[in-house]
């Protein structure tokens, strides 16, 4: 398992949520 290529992966998905969703969105 490379837990590396996840971390970066999770890494990745959450910057892009975060830059391209803005709006605070209520979980």
């Amino acid at each position: 398992m490379k837990l590396l290529a996840m971390t970066v992966l999770l890494l990745t998905i959450c910057s892009l949520e975060g830059l391209t969703s803005r709006r605070p969105r209520s979980s």
